[in-house]
C-alpha cells in the first residue's frame, strides 16, 4: 500500500464509495485506508481514485510503504479472486498505455461508521477550518524578494559574463566589471525595461495567487453545499418512509377484526 490518507482529511466521506477494494472506512478521528486491501486501484484505474475525488489532496503515497505493480495485482487478484484481470488491467503504472478494460467494479459496501448526520456534521464544522488553513498555507515555490534578482551582463571589452544585483542596477550606476576590471553607466531603456518586467512579473503571480484561492474555496464551498443537499434529500426520504409505515401501521389498526369486536351498527350477525 502507497496511498495514505493525512491529517489534513476534512471527513468529507467522497473517497470512500470510489475504491474498488472497499480499503477505506471512517476512523476515529478521520477516514483511513487498510493497507491489507488498498491496491492504489490497480487492475481498475490507471489512478488512484481517492485522490482523485478529494477535495483537500490528502491522499497521497506513503513514502514509508512503496509497492510494486507487481506486490499490487497480485493483492487485487487475491481479493476479487471472481474477475479475471488478465495481462492488459488498468495500472497507474501503464498510465498512456491504453490497456483494454477491466472488469466492472465490485460496489462498495455501505460505510459501516458514524451515522450520516454525524459524518456530515463533521464535515461541516470540519470543511472551513480547511479553508481557513488555505489561506496561511505556503504555496510552492515561493516568490523570491524583488531586490534579489540578478542580471546576468556580458562585458563588451573581455567578452565574460558576471550577474549585477538588480537592485543596484539603476539610471547612472556604473557598473564594473569583475575580471577586467571595464566600467559600465547604467542606461535609462535598460533600468526602465528591468523595472517593467519585474513589476509585470510579480503583480501577474499575485493575481494568479489569488484567482487560485478563490477557487479553491469556491470549490469547497460548492463541495460542502452539495454534500448538505444530499444529506436533507436522504434524510427528507427517510422522514417519508417513516411516515408512509406508520400511516400502514395505523391502517392495519383500524381495520383489525379482532375477536369479540362489536358488530358495526346495522350489520348482521350470522349464527
Amino acid at each position: 500500500m502507497a496511498t495514505m490518507i493525512t491529517s489534513e482529511c476534512i471527513n468529507c466521506g467522497a473517497c470512500e464509495p470510489e475504491c474498488p477494494n472497499n480499503a477505506i472506512s471512517q476512523g476515529e478521528e478521520l477516514y483511513v485506508i487498510d493497507p491489507l486491501l488498498c491496491t492504489e486501484c490497480v487492475g481498475f484505474h490507471d489512478y488512484e481514485a481517492c485522490a482523485a475525488v478529494c477535495p483537500v489532496d490528502c491522499c497521497v503515497t506513503d513514502p514509508n510503504n512503496v509497492e510494486g505493480e507487481e506486490a499490487l495485482i497480485g493483492r487485487a487478484k487475491a481479493i476479487h479472486q471472481d474477475i479475471q484481470f488478465g495481462d492488459t488491467f488498468e495500472s497507474r503504472f501503464r498510465k498512456g498505455d491504453k490497456p483494454a478494460p477491466a472488469a466492472a467494479k465490485k460496489p462498495a459496501a455501505q460505510p459501516q461508521g458514524e451515522p450520516a448526520a454525524a459524518t456530515a456534521a463533521t464535515a461541516e464544522s470540519a470543511a472551513p477550518a480547511a479553508v481557513e488553513r488555505l489561506e496561511d498555507e505556503s504555496i510552492e515555490p515561493p516568490l523570491p524578494p524583488a531586490d534579489s534578482w540578478s542580471i546576468p551582463l556580458r562585458c563588451y571589452k573581455c567578452n565574460e559574463s558576471f550577474d549585477f544585483p538588480v537592485g543596484r542596477f539603476m539610471v547612472g550606476n556604473v557598473l564594473w566589471c569583475p575580471h577586467c576590471h571595464k566600467s559600465m553607466v547604467v542606461r535609462d531603456n535598460v533600468n526602465y525595461q528591468i523595472r517593467t518586467l519585474l513589476k509585470d512579473f510579480y503583480e501577474g503571480w499575485e493575481k494568479d495567487e489569488t484567482e487560485f484561492r478563490a477557487r479553491r474555496e469556491r470549490e469547497l464551498r460548492e463541495f460542502r453545499e452539495k454534500r448538505a443537499k444530499e444529506l436533507r434529500d436522504f434524510e427528507n426520504r427517510r422522514r417519508q418512509g417513516l411516515e408512509k409505515i406508520k400511516a400502514r401501521f395505523a391502517e392495519l389498526g383500524d381495520n383489525y377484526d379482532a375477536p369479540g369486536r362489536p358488530a358495526k351498527k346495522g350489520s348482521f350477525a350470522w349464527g
